[in-house]
């Protein structure tokens, strides 16, 4: 299974909660490396990198996947709609100018797929 690449595509805020279940189940099960994951956040997902969502666990385990080497992107044009300050993005994500862009782009590169 090492060469099985996801990218998981958040786009409600109210769906991290089952994003990061899923992302962490398919690393605790598939035994592959974090640095074939990929997490894409559009939309409204994009709050969770405000103070207009106030969960509190959540960054911490957004960061831990980060460090198990899960690649997170965050998409520019949903911040900027969201009116959500770039700083407010943690130096473990990566701004991109579409979201959308970027799923279709690892879709190329052979990544799979997955609506959080």
């Amino acid at each position: 299974m090492s060469d099985i690449k996801l990218v998981f595509h958040v786009n409600e805020n109210n769906r991290w909660p089952f994003t990061i279940r899923s992302v962490d189940n398919f690393l605790l099960h598939s035994g592959i490396e974090g640095t074939n994951v990929t997490v894409v956040a559009n939309g409204e997902a994009v709050r969770s990198f405000s103070q207009l969502d106030v969960e509190p666990h959540r960054m911490s385990r957004i960061r831990e996947l980060a460090e198990k080497g899960v690649q997170f992107l965050v998409c520019n044009t949903g911040l900027e709609q969201r009116q959500v300050n770039k700083d407010m993005v943690p130096e473990f994500c990566t701004i991109v100018p579409a979201g959308i862009v970027e799923i279709a782009r690892l879709q190329t590169e052979g990544y799979g797929y997955v609506k959080a």
